[in-house]
């Protein structure tokens, strides 16, 4: 299950917060080829500083497997799931990209999200 921890200190209404998670998880579905059904998203709305700021910021951490199609070059997989991510980020939000911290977490097939039998 691909998974999308986000927070911001910009304010949405719930419409703004439906729409940009739908936006996320449909997103991260056809980049990582998972049916959206499977993908998780989380967006919370929190304090946050940064440079001694309370300018917009935005921290997201993304959790995925690699798609076998993109096995023989994961910087290439990398670059186009980090730009289609800071896209839709500032399209939602209109934060600075210097004030936005993505992470990507590239879990193992073999041991990720094992807790259904």
């Amino acid at each position: 299950m691909p998974i999308a921890q986000m927070k911001t200190n910009y304010p949405m209404d719930a419409a703004a917060k439906r729409s940009f998670l739908s936006e996320t998880a449909a997103q991260m579905a056809e980049i990582l080829q998972k049916p959206l059904p499977a993908v998780m998203v989380m967006l919370d709305e929190c304090t946050m500083h940064m440079n001694q700021s309370e300018d917009t910021t935005f921290f997201a951490e993304f959790r995925y497997i690699l798609p076998q199609a993109y096995a023989a070059d994961k910087s290439a997989f990398l670059k186009v799931f980090a730009d289609k991510m800071l896209t839709l980020i500032q399209k939602h939000t209109h934060v600075n990209p210097y004030r936005i911290y993505m992470q990507f977490t590239e879990m193992d097939r073999e041991s990720a999200w094992r807790y259904m039998k």
